[in-house]
């Protein structure tokens, strides 16, 4: 990206993307830093059998909704990733790195 932002987001979490959607919907021109891909902590700092403590239907992020077969279970912290790299794809959100690892 070229020029001057408005803002620069860090870090390629829940918190960090969904402000990169609200600047998005408000026409602010941003970058999200990451020290690696997204949800990097999610990846790289959760043993195997992690579940997220909230239920699935309060884990949206901003401008999304569920409609998965189990509001009320927990999805793991490889499927959150999942979840995550799949908002940056479908709000075209920017700067964050994908891909594991």
């Amino acid at each position: 990206m070229r020029g001057i932002l408005d803002a620069v987001v860090i870090g390629a979490g829940s918190a960090g993307l969904g402000v990169s959607y609200f600047l998005q919907q408000r026409g602010c021109t941003h970058q999200v830093l990451e020290r690696g891909c997204i949800g990097e902590t999610w990846r790289t700092q959760r043993w195997d059998s992690f579940r997220l403590n909230s239920t699935n239907i309060r884990t949206m992020l901003p401008g999304d909704s569920y409609d998965g077969p189990d509001p009320w279970g927990a999805i793991t912290h490889h499927e959150f990733v999942a979840y995550l790299e799949g908002y940056v794809d479908r709000y075209h959100l920017p700067g964050a790195h994908q891909g594991g690892g």
